[in-house]
This record gives C-alpha cells, structure tokens and sequence, in this order.
C-alpha cells in the first residue's frame, strides 16, 4: 500500500508574475512567452528573428514579421516589428535583456512585452479555408437551394393535377354546352308569347290564264 503524503511536502506551484502591456489608453495582460520586437531593417526575415532569439534565449516556437495587409501576391513591406514566441517563460526573460544590446541588419532592435501571441498572425492568403461546398455559407445556400427545388416541384405537381382535373370535366361539359347553345340559337328566333304555326301546303295548282279571253 502506498503512503499518503504529507500535505506540508506538496509543491504548491509558483505564483507567476502578472504584467501589463499598455496600447493606447488600456492596460493589457502581457503574454507569457511572447515578445515585441521593433525597430527592424525593412529586409529583416521571420528567420533573422528565429536564429538571433534562438542562440540567445531558447527553443522558439514562432517567429512573425508584421507587414502590411495587400491583396497582391508576393512579399509585402514590412511594418518594422514582429513577433517572437518562446516554449519557456524564461527565454521571454532572457530575450528584454537584449534590448537596445543587440542588432540585426546594423541596427539596434527594441524588445518588449507583448500580449499578442505570434502564433495567432497569419498573413493574408494563408488562411486556412474549408474545400468548396463545406463552409457555412455553402451549406447554407445549398439547404435554400433544396427547398426551393422541393416547392417548384410541389407547385408543378398541384398544377398538373389542376389541369388534369380541369380536362376530365371538360369533356363531361361539351355535349351539355352543345345542347344549351342549339337550344339558344332556336328560341332566339321565336317570339316570346306567340305559338309556332306551321306553314300551310296547297296540293291544288292554280291554272294558268287564258290571254286570248282578255
């Protein structure tokens, strides 16, 4: 069986320092690993910074020059600052003593806190973007494509079944309606209140005049 431990020789984990990054008017939590670097030459690399940090601070996990946002393809102009992000709390330690000491490209550099990881900057272009058909959009507009198919063929099959029904008593109808138009077309000859007589035949012939007699 094992032996509880002591409550009085458990490590309670350190404390670590809160620091705040101001920008602008507001006060910002510092991130813990990562660092601002400024005053960068305008041909400075994401690599410069990876090998400088690397030699002298430790493991680095991301390295960022900021450049300004284009639509265009190709390298974009850099901003003059970036973003290094470091595996342990110590290297972002290591990494301010180095400000205003060291250089890249023949120029000092500034290193500072920051509170923007480096790893959340992603250049324009680089996104990542779901296959075509697979976004938000898509499968919305793709499930408004489906009713609307679903209602057009509801509504042609209520039409058709209309004008089924509309051809059955038609053909039921056209001998009435003949009937009901001959009847109209006889009586509209007749007068109201006045019996049909039927016309007199005379079988005798008259006789032709004698023109001698005259």
């Amino acid at each position: 069986k094992k032996q509880p431990v002591p409550a009085n020789d458990i490590e309670k984990p350190k404390k670590q320092p809160v620091y705040k990054v101001r920008v602008g008017k507001m006060d910002y939590p510092a991130h813990p690993f990562t660092v601002r670097v400024t005053n960068l030459a305008g041909e400075t690399e994401d690599m410069d910074l990876v090998d400088l940090f690397r030699a002298k601070c430790g493991p680095v996990v991301h390295a960022k020059i900021v450049r300004e946002k284009s639509h265009h393809p190709g390298k974009h102009k850099s901003k003059g600052w970036g973003l290094v992000q470091f595996e342990d709390r110590d290297s972002v330690e290591k990494a301010l003593t180095l400000s205003d000491v060291i250089g890249i490209h023949e120029r000092l550099i500034n290193v500072d806190r920051s509170h923007v990881p480096a790893v959340g900057l992603v250049p324009p272009g680089m996104h990542r973007i779901k296959p075509k058909g697979e976004g938000k959009s898509s499968k919305r507009n793709q499930k408004k494509r489906e009713r609307k198919l679903s209602n057009d063929e509801t509504h042609e099959d209520v039409t058709m079944k209309d004008e089924n029904a509309k051809d059955d008593g038609s053909k039921g109808e056209v001998p009435a309606k003949a009937a009901a138009t001959d009847s109209a077309s006889i009586l509209s000859f007749r007068p109201r209140g006045v019996a049909r007589r039927k016309p007199k035949i005379s079988l005798e012939s008259k006789k032709p005049r004698d023109k001698s007699n005259s």
